[in-house]
């Protein structure tokens, strides 16, 4: 079965493939015979981490041990619920839906 046709990723004339060509044909440096091999200096490549990489790594660390819900805090307000002095402030339940609103549309543009 023949591939009519293959996009080359730059946007330019797709690559027309029959059953007669050959991969190699396609043009593609990395699977052509003149690829050349790996050198043998890569097994002693390092990497090095800057301080800010560090302290993310670290931070990342400390905050996947931190649980996902803070079940004092809930607890607490489960007490306060149930005795009815949980008391509902529309105006900063509002002003919180704003920033949250804000903050999404800032990451998006």
């Amino acid at each position: 079965m023949a591939i009519n046709s293959i996009s080359n990723g730059n946007g330019s004339k797709p690559l027309n493939i029959s059953d007669s060509q050959k991969p190699a044909q396609v043009g593609n440096a990395a699977h052509s015979n003149n690829a050349v091999a790996p050198s043998s200096s890569a097994a002693s490549d390092t990497v090095s981490l800057t301080g800010t990489a560090s302290q993310l790594r670290s931070l990342e660390q400390q905050l996947s041990s931190l649980p996902v819900v803070d079940i004092q805090r809930v607890d607490a307000v489960k007490r306060e619920i149930s005795s009815g002095t949980f008391e509902i402030d529309p105006p900063t339940i509002a002003d919180k839906m704003i920033q949250i609103e804000s903050a999404i549309n800032q990451r998006l543009i």
